[in-house]
């Protein structure tokens, strides 16, 4: 008995530790990714406080990301077409024009 309920107080104090944490969701900002002249043959990469690659991207597009500075990479047909610095602010619109 004493061992059935020792297991029960172990899964008791673990339980708090696998509850999911949405608390980092208050800090995320929406970002738009906006490009008018890009195909779907492409490739796109963010790298900075949330990082993502993705591929055949339909614009537009909005992510949830940290705010901070990132660098944004835009490849199509294989061939690297814009790589630019871009930063996300919780105060403003955070729209980001791939190409125009």
């Amino acid at each position: 008995m004493k061992v059935i309920g020792g297991l029960l107080l172990l899964i008791l104090m673990l339980i708090p530790q696998f509850e999911p944490d949405n608390s980092g969701d208050k800090d995320l900002v929406l970002v738009t990714f906006k490009c008018e002249s890009c195909k779907i043959k492409n490739k796109f990469e963010v790298s900075g406080p949330t990082e993502f690659v993705m591929e055949r991207v339909d614009f537009p597009f909005s992510k949830k990301m940290k705010p901070g500075k990132y660098e944004m990479t835009y490849w199509q047909n294989r061939v690297q077409q814009i790589h630019l610095p871009f930063s996300v602010h919780k105060e403003s619109e955070n729209l980001v024009i791939v190409k125009e």
